[in-house]
């Protein structure tokens, strides 16, 4: 913190901020908001009044990075309970150890829908009936915001548990603020879900319009992995009031396209400051090429790769493993199917272009026409040799 300057510390972190929100947590005199930019990505803005602490420095992922993960043990899972699988992204796993946190009267904390679908914000949930809010991957930035964190702190202190599920940059972001606000973590789970990245706010909200247009109906929830044509080939459904407007496997829905290339992706994203950093307890995420390894466990329904980066986070698997079918893997078995676990993403070659279409409100028909996103021939020639495959395979 330069003093005479009287500008916080954070203001160094630029295009490399990860929208986390820890630093206006962390600001003891709350001279920091976050705003958004023309794409709806938020960042710390200044007002005045910084006493030049350095706590939001302190409590940025970015400029305190944590210490590597290391994978104490790493399995393939899935839920014996198809119900709750057909209900999740993949295996069911955080379901599960979502479910069993509440059973003993603890917390959970993840994102969930708001505003119709229209953002993401992290929520705290301490009942099972709420658990689906939750559940499912959602390919939008979630808001944690202030209340979050200090919720997580609040909850801690009074000896509550918690499991916090978020991206590598949000749990590395709340460890930091606890470890400042000196918060006990004996209780606390951190939950790590692998990250591909996160796409514009904006071109989300304005896609989900452009979809209720069409289907003359308000778009007002939103299953981004639907396994109503498989796992590996997973749909976006959207509904209106309680009924399917549209359905479309991934590799068609023109938003997915956008994500799934890179196009639409934060700046910070295509160079993670967390990856295998951020002091998760267990990192999930979908076992690709589980059906190369291990075909007879592949029955279309989602299985989970398991990383437990500690003894914490290994004795929160074995305490639901009675309701999961698992079996030892490794890294290099995660890794090879799904590089998201310990690499950042390549940007798309014409990311800037995009997003400055995106910045300029150029409508999304525009956008459509100008941006297809079609697969090249390499990726034609790759998804079709993986469906043979998986056909091979059963």
């Amino acid at each position: 913190m330069d003093k005479r300057a009287n500008v916080p510390s954070i203001s160094v972190v630029g295009s490399r901020c990860c929208g986390c929100d820890a630093c206006t947590a962390a600001c003891p005199v709350s001279c920091l908001m976050m705003e958004p930019d023309f794409c709806g990505f938020v960042h710390p803005t200044y007002s005045s009044g910084c006493i030049g602490c350095g706590k939001c420095a302190e409590s940025c992922p970015v400029l305190t990075v944590g210490i590597k993960d290391e994978a104490v043990s790493v399995f393939w899972a899935k839920a014996m309970d198809d119900r709750m699988r057909e209900r999740s992204s993949s295996g069911a796993v955080f379901g599960l150890l979502a479910q069993h946190l509440l059973d003993d009267g603890g917390f959970v904390y993840g994102a969930a829908f708001s505003d119709d679908c229209r953002s993401v914000r992290h929520v705290r949930i301490d009942d099972k009936d709420e658990l689906g809010s939750v559940m499912r991957s959602k390919y939008v930035q979630s808001s944690v915001g202030v209340d979050i964190y200090k919720g997580v702190e609040r909850s801690l202190k009074d000896g509550i548990c918690v499991l916090f599920s978020g991206t590598a940059c949000q749990n590395a972001a709340l460890r930091n603020y606890l470890l400042l606000k000196k918060a006990p973590m004996k209780s606390l789970l951190l939950v790590e879900v692998v990250c591909h990245g996160v796409p514009s706010p904006k071109l989300w909200s304005e896609w989900l319009e452009d979809v209720s247009q069409k289907a003359e109906s308000k778009v007002d929830e939103v299953n981004f992995r639907s396994k109503s044509t498989g796992w590996s080939s997973y749909s976006v459904a959207y509904f209106g009031g309680n009924e399917l407007v549209r359905s479309e496997k991934n590799s068609r829905d023109w938003y997915m396209r956008a994500f799934l290339q890179n196009a639409s992706l934060r700046e910070s994203c295509l160079d993670c400051p967390a990856k295998r950093c951020c002091g998760s307890d267990i990192t999930l995420g979908d076992f690709w090429g589980i059906e190369a390894i291990h075909p007879e466990i592949a029955d279309g329904l989602g299985v989970s790769a398991v990383i437990c980066n500690t003894e914490k986070g290994a004795a929160a698997l074995d305490a639901i493993r009675s309701c999961l079918e698992t079996g030892q893997s490794s890294m290099d078995e995660v890794v090879k199917g799904n590089p998201s676990v310990v690499r950042s993403v390549s940007p798309y070659a014409s990311r800037d272009e995009f997003l400055a279409d995106v910045a300029n409100s150029t409508s999304v028909e525009c956008l459509m026409d100008k941006w297809t996103f079609e697969p090249t021939l390499k990726q034609k020639a790759r998804s079709k040799f993986s469906a043979l495959k998986r056909k091979i395979l059963g």
